[in-house]
């Protein structure tokens, strides 16, 4: 199920029927099926569910969507329009890449990735990024790579540190960062090299 669940999130845009439901639609479905599947040990499953986390991602969630619909995200948009040299450009500047890729690596470390991602595509898509820009790939990375920033900035990360603190393990928010950043660092700068040096001579 889980191997099943992975390809059709994977695939969902170009599943017919599902394709036009969403990503929300294939969770809640698979969610369904399971609870479906081991009804006579949910309570076990339920005990065991981190409902603090969950609580916190959803949350997160409808402030990303509240701020959609207020125009925040047009507002970014407009901030990030005038930032970027010319966001139509294929290839974009070198300085367009790396000033979008470190942005959203920065904006990662205090918000979730997964989220911000799709507020970075949302507002790449409505100023007319081409899709062959590979403004996308800086977003993907700086979106990813900066939630290794600090503990809030990624579901996984958040997962590793409640998961510490059940067991009492000692980790405060700035020692996570530091031991975070230098590994953090190096993969910005990986990804950037990336970006700019190999990208542009790939064809997708």
């Amino acid at each position: 199920m889980l191997v099943l669940f992975i390809l059709v999130i994977a695939t969902t845009s170009a599943l017919p029927g599902i394709s036009n439901l969403g990503m929300g639609f294939v969770a809640m479905s698979f969610a369904t099926i399971m609870l479906w599947r081991f009804k006579s040990e949910v309570n076990r499953f339920y005990s065991a569910i981190d409902w603090d986390l969950i609580g916190f991602f959803m949350a997160l969630f409808v402030v990303i969507y509240v701020m959609e619909h207020a125009l925040v995200l047009h507002a970014i948009g407009e901030g990030l329009q005038a930032v970027l040299q010319d966001i139509k450009q294929v290839p974009p500047s070198r300085m367009d890449a790396t000033t979008l890729l470190c942005g959203s690596a920065v904006f990662s470390s205090v918000t979730d990735n997964i989220p911000l991602a799709a507020m970075f595509g949302n507002i790449l898509h409505d100023l007319g990024t081409p899709n062959d820009s590979t403004l996308w790939w800086s977003v993907i990375f700086g979106a990813n790579l900066g939630g290794n920033l600090t503990p809030i900035g990624s579901a996984s990360t958040l997962v590793a540190v409640t998961i510490m603190h059940k067991h009492k393990l000692p980790m405060t928010f700035m020692g996570f960062v530091k031991a975070a950043v230098p590994y953090a660092i190096v993969q910005i700068v990986l990804a950037i090299l990336y970006v700019l040096y190999v990208l542009p001579y790939l064809n997708f």
